[in-house]
């Protein structure tokens, strides 16, 4: 078309001239269009430099938020070196002038350890020589050049801290300082105290303002020295930001201001930078100088959202005026865009569908479409590939060759239902199934099916997925949370899970049952001998013997260390067969764990203790029943190990019964609820010797409880060292007091020592310490020692009693004959007397051995130098009779029962008149 010129007084073209319309109309839109685009560029760039206003000022705030943090950790780094050096200051004058290092060194490096901003702490004189240090390797330092040391000799100020540049010297490293002087009782400087700040810990600090790789942080000296730097550049540090005009630092101090923000060429990393610098101010914290701390940023990452932003603004108002130039020219040429538009529209259904089938083929899932037959219409490779078919060999065949049974033979049945109106089994809800591979293996996956219309006809997709590392995944997680990983065994959660079912099952059937409680004997032996390496495998091993020894539907379960629960179940409703065959079970566990177990091609023995509970009559719960067959195992192992025993409630309340007493008797030791009562000893002629201390004690409900029933307790539970000493103790006191009365100076005391106390380590140090503090006369108490004190390392015994009769006390052997005696150690024993037993005085008349042994003892004491008492004298006959065999000393009821102090002491009195 020829262009037409256009004159502002007309209004259009004239209409014949139809050409000339077309064009004017045509020039008329594209200049209307350049004038649109010209106004959004405007506003666009407008937007643009508000943008980056913006951006800048939101930037400038997060790094002055980021320095303001770094203002306060930095800050509080020097409040806590200056109570550090405040400690020291006020410590150091009592520290000797001679030992300054000894005295100080401790205190110094715990404050050095609790700060891990302070590299070391230093003690320096006036002369800047350090004396005490945290570290040895800064002793003997020269820091008379040093700020805080010019500062000393110059002028001297009290309460200053004073903030010096980083130190260069190889020792101290690169460290700034905080000094504080020190002064003498006349207010004289005497010397500093200083810490040396750990630039490495400052850098830690550095790098949690940084919130990007282009952001960095600095920390640097009011004089211009860089302290440190985040990111680590080694090679600047202790450089000086003022030797070059126009740094950072330099334009932020010439401010005055505490806080500045910058749009700088900095000078560190030779970039154009934002950064937000603070001079650090310690509330309360006077200093001669500061520490700055910086963070920038570089100008391109703070910038980079913006030229992002513009670029894609940029980006999409060129594709969009370009759009609008095209639209424009499209609507002006639509009649032949029309054709194009249909073609492209073919080329984008055709990419499109390119598109789907590439998503289909790269799929890690696998994708089936079936018809309303069942007859596989499309398979993506990765179906091909869980299945181990090739495409060719699935298309146009039935999908259940791909099912195991059941489902393969349901299949057909379940589509033709669904079809129907029925429920769905797996379509819209999803489930794990079995698949078939071609090589007949199966194997879990999960089944996704989705329902969808295709002209008129249904067709139904298939997603697929090998679900077999999943499940591995979680057999594994309950073999972790359900089994021991030693044994293989169900462990504690697996067996009272099973024990809660066993006992609901039989309270509904009425059927009986029976926990074992075993544990090996002996096992810790194994394990401080050869090693836990080789207790693990005897543990293995005894997990194997009990599963083979065991029926299919009983449970063996590891309960932990060297203990196993075995559950039998379903043992018949009678409860005497019941527990026959729970015997018989236990017994048969008895011979075959009792069998030796080769480890490393060496035998070893090992026997376990069972304990039995049967349940089915009573209500009990599974904790109860595992506490019953625990108790019935204690009472296997009290008989001797390797056997069995079955709960026995009267025995159950026998031991709750000692439980009680036991805690009772621990009581009774710190309420002071025992008391001594005093048996005579007599010679042959009547005359009293002294007596024997014998320990009552009387409960407050129980009242008096017999010495035979609460003794053994005592040294079971270990309390019987305890009473020794308090026996001794009231003992020794005792003889004191006889000691000042004249009628009653002559007598002697014998207490009883029990193997374990005299065992037991610092006997002879109690005794030395208790004789001289009660003033008590030595050869007046008698220490009597049963057999079974002298059994374990005789030496031992031997050299203890020599080292207590030097002290002056004297030995009687008691319970003479009823134990282990060796004549060999005998005579080497520095004893005083022998003490026939009671069960021998008892039987004195009526059993010739008893008189035998009797004699013996007497003529054994008399051929050794021995003198012999006899104890349990109850009649005149038996007196009479030990005396005609030449018994020396006589006690029992016959004589004296045993008498409270105040009974016993008017016997005495009595008796010496």
């Amino acid at each position: 078309m020829d262009w037409v010129p256009w004159h502002p007084s007309m209004s259009a073209p004239s209409h014949l001239d139809l050409p000339a319309v077309h064009a004017w109309r045509r020039w008329r839109a594209w200049a209307l269009l350049a004038l649109v685009l010209a106004l959004a560029w405007a506003l666009a760039l407008g937007w643009l430099a508000n943008e980056r206003e913006a951006l800048r000022h939101h930037e400038g705030e997060k790094l002055e938020g980021l320095v303001r943090t770094l203002d306060g950790i930095v800050a509080q780094q020097m409040i806590a070196a200056h109570a550090a050096l405040q400690t020291v200051a006020s410590q150091a004058p009592g520290w000797r002038p001679a030992q300054l290092q000894q005295d100080g060194e401790p205190l110094m490096r715990t404050l050095t350890q609790a700060m891990p901003g302070v590299r070391a702490l230093l003690l320096l004189d006036a002369q800047g020589q350090v004396r005490a240090s945290s570290h040895v390797d800064l002793l003997q330092l020269d820091l008379h050049q040093h700020a805080a040391v010019l500062a000393l000799r110059a002028q001297p100020q009290a309460g200053m801290l004073y903030l010096s540049p980083p130190l260069l010297d190889p020792p101290a490293g690169h460290s700034i300082s905080l000094a504080r002087l020190l002064f003498d009782h006349r207010d004289r400087p005497v010397g500093l105290v200083m810490a040396l700040l750990d630039p490495h810990y400052f850098g830690l600090l550095l790098q949690t303002a940084q919130p990007s790789e282009q952001t960095w942080a600095a920390l640097a000296h009011q004089d211009g020295m860089l302290f440190t730097l985040a990111p680590e550049q080694p090679e600047l540090m202790g450089r000086n930001l003022l030797e070059r005009p126009g740094s950072v630092l330099q334009q932020h101090l010439s401010e005055g201001r505490e806080a500045s923000l910058q749009l700088a060429h900095s000078r560190l990393t030779d970039d154009l930078r934002l950064v937000a610098t603070r001079s650090v101010h310690a509330a309360g914290l006077p200093a001669d100088k500061q520490l700055v701390v910086a963070v920038g940023r570089t100008l391109a990452s703070v910038e980079a959202p913006w030229l992002r932003q513009r670029q894609a603004l940029l980006q999409l108002g060129l594709a969009l005026s370009l759009g609008a130039a095209l639209t424009l020219w499209l609507w002006q040429r639509r009649r032949g865009l029309l054709a194009r538009l249909r073609q492209q529209a073919a080329q984008a259904l055709k990419a499109q569908a390119e598109q789907t089938q590439a998503i289909l083929d790269n799929m890690v899932d696998g994708v089936i479409t079936i018809d309303r037959h069942g007859v596989i219409a499309s398979i993506n490779p990765a179906a091909c590939r869980m299945f181990g078919y090739q495409a060719r060999e699935l298309l146009g065949g039935n999908v259940n060759r791909l099912m195991a049974e059941p489902e393969r033979s349901l299949h057909d049945a379940h589509i033709k239902r669904y079809l129907e109106g029925g429920a769905p089994r797996v379509i819209g809800l999803g489930r794990d199934v079995n698949g078939l591979r071609k090589d007949g293996q199966s194997f879990p996956m999960s089944l996704a099916v989705s329902h969808i219309e295709r002209d008129g006809e249904p067709l139904f997709i298939g997603l697929t997925r090998d679900i077999t590392e999943r499940k591995r995944a979680e057999a594994a997680i309950e073999q972790l949370a359900f089994y021991d990983p030693l044994t293989g065994l169900p462990n504690r959660r697996l067996l009272l899970d099973r024990l809660h079912q066993a006992l609901a099952a039989s309270r509904r059937g009425a059927r009986q049952g029976a926990v074992l409680f075993i544990d090996l004997d002996n096992f810790k032996s194994l394990n401080d001998t050869l090693g836990h390496g080789m207790g693990d495998r005897m543990l293995q091993a005894v997990a194997k013997r009990l599963q083979a020894s065991l029926r299919a539907e009983d449970t063996v379960a590891r309960w932990g260390g060297d203990e196993f629960v075995v559950l039998l179940q379903d043992l018949g409703q009678d409860a005497r067969r019941a527990a026959l065959h729970a015997e018989a079970a236990g017994e048969k566990l008895l011979r075959v764990l009792g069998q030796p177990y080769h480890l490393d091609d060496s035998a070893h023995h090992s026997t376990p203790s069972i304990g039995i509970v049967m349940w089915g009559e009573a209500e009990s719960s599974a904790e109860e029943l595992l506490k019953h067959a625990d108790h019935a195992l204690y009472q296997a192992k009290a008989a001797g190990r390797n056997r069995l025993c079955f709960f026995d409630p009267v025995t159950q309340a026998a031991m709750a019964e000692l439980a009680l007493l036991e805690a009772d008797l621990r009581q009774a030791v710190n309420y002071q609820q025992f008391e001594l009562h005093y048996q005579a000893q007599v010679d042959a002629d009547g005359r009293l010797l002294g007596a024997e201390a014998l320990l009552r004690w009387q409960h407050p409900q129980r009242g008096w409880i017999s010495p035979a029933q609460f003794i053994p307790l005592a040294e079971h539970c270990g309390v019987i060292g305890q009473l020794g000493e308090w026996v001794l103790q009231q003992s020794c006191a005792q003889l004191s007091a006889w000691a000042q009365v004249p009628a009653l100076a002559g007598l002697s005391l014998a207490v009883n020592l029990s193997a374990h106390q005299f065992r037991q380590k610092g006997l002879l140090g109690f005794m030395q310490q208790l004789l001289a503090r009660s003033g008590a006369p030595t050869d007046k108490l008698k220490l009597e020692l049963t057999e079974s004190a002298l059994v374990e390392d005789v030496e031992a015994v031997i050299a203890l009693m020599g080292e207590l009769r030097r002290l002056g006390l004297r030995f009687s052997l008691d319970d003479f004959g009823t134990g282990y005696s060796s004549l060999a150690y005998l005579k080497r024993l520095p004893l005083d007397q022998l003490k026939i037993d009671q069960s021998f005085v008892r039987d004195l008349l009526t059993e010739p051995n008893a008189q035998a042994i009797a004699r013996a003892v007497i003529q054994l004491g008399d051929s050794l130098g021995l003198a012999v008492i006899a104890e349990g004298v109850e009649t005149e006959a038996q007196m009479l009779a030990l005396r005609g065999q030449g018994c020396h000393a006589f006690q029992g009821y016959f004589f004296a029962r045993p008498l409270p102090l105040a009974e016993f002491e008017a016997l005495a009195h009595k008796l010496g008149q």
